[in-house]
């Protein structure tokens, strides 16, 4: 049994796949033992994996992306979510939806330690149609804090994870506007990423931690939010355990987790188009610079898919 150690972004409804193949015993039928924790801030994760103090971070592609040939030269060898999974919640009641509601409107964005919430909406408002030279985009704060300003009274909308948009609406501040997860592309929104050299000292254990993905993936597919209860209640207390299970199953169908774990080139395009369009960088980096598919090989000629 080897360990494999996971250093996390945080804790996301999105990263469910993982935690039930850690509650259902997956990893261990594969021979790893994984374990999680989310350091703070959390780009101390980056100093474990530089110093193979963790095998993999579990986060935005964006990292890997920005830091290529600047800082250090990370690989993905799997993804766990394939779908923007923020809601937007608006300070009035909108009957219908529409991107260019937004124009010369002060939009606040959660995920002031990232970059993804912000080129998320960004590139969405885009490509629906908006004019996003006009909108108001506040977005170098944390979420506590955009949080504590939109309900005190300023700013119109504000972009956020899941539970916390559940969260406001229930308690009456603000309403339900669009869910980011209703869009048709895909992009590897969280993989976990590492060093080359870390993944060639072991290649077999990072062959047997994708494998264990994939059945954790399999399985949320097949069995719905269900089998999520658990896992729900434990991570989420302020959250309906019930509405915590109709999110998972909201996010199942709008297509959050694909069939496979394998990072596609189609995807990785998609999203880097949005991180020119963010102006995070000038052009898109190769598939094959960024992704490592050999551990995801492995198990498709092992039969794992």
């Amino acid at each position: 049994m080897n360990e494999f150690k996971i250093t996390a972004t945080g804790v996301s409804m999105n990263y469910m796949p993982q935690y039930l193949a850690q509650e259902c015993g997956f990893f261990k039928e594969e021979g790893v033992d994984v374990t999680s924790y989310t350091p703070t801030p959390w780009v101390d994760g980056l100093d474990d994996i530089n110093k193979a103090e963790a095998d993999v971070l579990l986060g935005g592609i964006w990292v890997p992306i920005m830091y290529h040939n600047h800082i250090k030269n990370y690989v993905s060898v799997a993804k766990i979510a394939s779908k923007c999974p923020l809601f937007i919640v608006s300070r009035e009641k909108v009957d219908s939806f529409s991107w260019t509601a937004m124009e010369n409107k002060r939009v606040l964005v959660s995920g002031g330690d990232g970059a993804s919430h912000y080129v998320a909406a960004l590139g969405s408002a885009k490509k629906g149609g908006a004019n996003v030279e006009t909108i108001r985009f506040v977005h170098d704060f944390s979420t506590s804090m955009l949080c504590e300003l939109f309900e005190g009274g300023f700013g119109d909308f504000i972009v956020l994870q899941p539970d916390v948009a559940h969260s406001m609406i229930a308690r009456g501040k603000g309403y339900f506007y669009k869910n980011l997860t209703e869009k048709d592309e895909k992009i590897p929104w969280s993989v976990y990423y590492t060093l080359p050299e870390t993944i060639a000292k072991d290649q077999d254990k990072f062959n047997r931690f994708v494998a264990g993905l994939q059945k954790g993936t399999t399985y949320l597919l097949e069995n719905g939010g269900e089998v999520c209860r658990p896992i729900i209640e434990r991570f989420w207390p302020h959250m309906s355990v019930d509405e915590g299970v109709n999110t998972i199953d909201t996010f199942i169908k709008q297509g959050m987790w694909t069939p496979s774990i394998k990072i596609e080139e189609r995807e990785l395009e998609t999203w880097q188009a949005d991180l020119v369009l963010g102006d995070l960088i000038d052009k898109p980096i190769s598939y094959n610079q960024l992704v490592d598919n050999k551990p995801f090989e492995a198990i498709k000629k092992q039969g794992g898919m």
